[in-house]
C-alpha cells in the first residue's frame, strides 16, 4: 500500500503545484478567469476586499497551492496538505469553470470540468483522511477504555475469588 500512496499522492498533487507556479509566474489568465466571475462572487456575499486585488489574490492563492502541492507529494504532513488543496479545490474549480455563464459547447466543457475539479476534490479529501492504516483516534480511546474494563473486571474476579475484595 506505501507503493501505491508514493505514486499517487505526486500525480494527485502535480496539477496544483503546476497551476500554482502558473498563478504565481503569469498571474494574467488566472485574473482574467476570477475577474469574469467577481460580479457573481460579489452578489453571492463574497466581501469587495478580496475582489479589489486580484493580481496578488492570484498569486496568494498559487503560493498555496505549490506549497500544499509539495507536501503532498513528498509525504511531508501529507494530511494537512490534501486538505488545504480539497479547500482550496472549491473556490478554483468554481473560478475556472464557471458554466452557469456559458452556453451550448463552452457550457458543457465547462461542466465537464467542474466534475473533473470535483473529483480532484474527492480525491484530496480521501488523501486527507487516509491514516495509512492505523486507527482514528476514536477507536484508540474506545479500544483503550474496553481493555482497561477488561482488565479492572479480570482483577476483580481474581480478588474475589480468593476473598481479598468485598462481595
Amino acid at each position: 500500500m506505501d507503493l501505491l500512496r508514493a505514486a499517487t499522492r505526486p500525480m494527485l498533487a502535480a496539477p496544483f503545484i503546476v497551476d500554482g507556479i502558473d498563478a504565481m509566474v503569469r498571474p494574467g489568465r488566472h485574473v482574467d478567469k476570477f475577474k469574469r466571475v467577481t460580479p457573481t462572487l460579489e452578489r453571492v456575499g463574497l466581501p469587495p476586499i478580496l475582489t479589489s486585488d486580484a493580481r496578488m489574490l492570484t498569486r496568494a492563492t498559487g503560493a498555496v497551492s505549490v506549497v500544499a502541492g509539495l507536501g503532498l507529494a513528498t509525504g511531508r504532513a501529507p494530511r494537512s496538505s490534501a486538505a488545504v488543496l480539497a479547500a482550496l479545490n472549491l473556490p478554483l474549480t468554481i473560478v475556472g469553470n464557471p458554466g452557469w455563464t456559458l452556453k451550448g459547447a463552452a457550457r458543457r466543457e465547462a461542466l465537464s470540468g467542474l466534475l473533473r475539479g470535483a473529483a480532484l476534490g474527492a480525491g484530496l479529501v480521501m488523501a486527507g483522511v487516509d491514516r495509512q492504516g492505523r486507527p482514528s483516534l476514536a477507536w484508540q480511546v474506545r479500544n483503550a477504555r474496553q481493555q482497561r474494563e477488561a482488565i479492572e473486571a479480570a482483577h476483580l474476579a481474581v480478588r474475589r475469588r480468593y476473598g481479598v475484595a468485598p462481595a
